[in-house]
C-alpha cells in the first residue's frame, strides 16, 4: 500500500512538472499589440493561441525587394496604434534587424496573399493567406512534435 502511494505521488509530480513545462513563453514582440494582462491571460487560459501568435510573428509574411515601388498599386503599410487598435501613419523606413510585424496594421485574407508597400523603401510585405498559414502552422506543429 505504501509503495502504491509513492508511485502515485511520483506520477502526480511528473504530471505537474510536464504541464508547467509546456506553458508557452511570451514572445516580446507581442507586447507591441497586446497588453501584459492580455498576454498573461492567453498564457494561462489559451496557451495554444499564444503558441500560434509566437509562431505567427516570425512566419506569417515575407519581405521582398521591388524595383519600382511607386509603380505598384498596393496599399502602403501603416503603423498600428496600440491603444485604439487603429492604423495610424504610413511606414516610411524599414529596419530588417528590428522589424516587428505586431507594430503594423494589416489584414490576413482567407484565400489569397495580401501585399503592402513599405513606404518608398523598395520593399513589399507579403502576408500568406489564412489557409496557407493554417497549412504552414500544422506542418510546423507536426515537425515540432515529431522531434519531441
Amino acid at each position: 500500500m505504501f509503495m502504491k502511494k509513492i508511485i502515485l505521488l511520483f506520477v502526480l509530480v511528473i504530471s505537474v512538472i510536464t504541464a508547467f513545462s509546456q506553458v508557452s513563453q511570451i514572445d516580446s514582440r507581442l507586447y507591441a499589440k497586446y497588453s501584459e494582462e492580455e498576454l498573461l491571460d492567453m498564457q494561462q487560459n489559451r496557451p495554444y493561441d499564444l503558441e500560434y501568435l509566437n509562431w505567427f510573428v516570425e512566419n506569417s509574411y515575407v519581405i521582398k525587394d521591388v524595383a519600382n515601388p511607386e509603380a505598384l498599386n498596393y496599399p502602403k503599410l501603416k503603423y498600428m496604434d496600440k491603444e485604439t487598435k487603429m492604423e495610424s501613419s504610413e511606414v516610411t523606413e524599414f529596419d530588417a534587424e528590428n522589424f516587428n510585424i505586431m507594430e503594423y496594421g494589416f489584414e490576413i485574407l482567407a484565400r489569397s496573399s495580401n501585399v503592402y508597400l513599405i513606404g518608398n523603401t523598395g520593399k513589399i510585405l507579403v502576408f500568406y493567406s489564412s489557409s496557407d498559414l493554417t497549412k504552414l502552422y500544422n506542418e510546423y506543429k507536426r515537425r515540432h512534435y515529431e522531434n519531441n
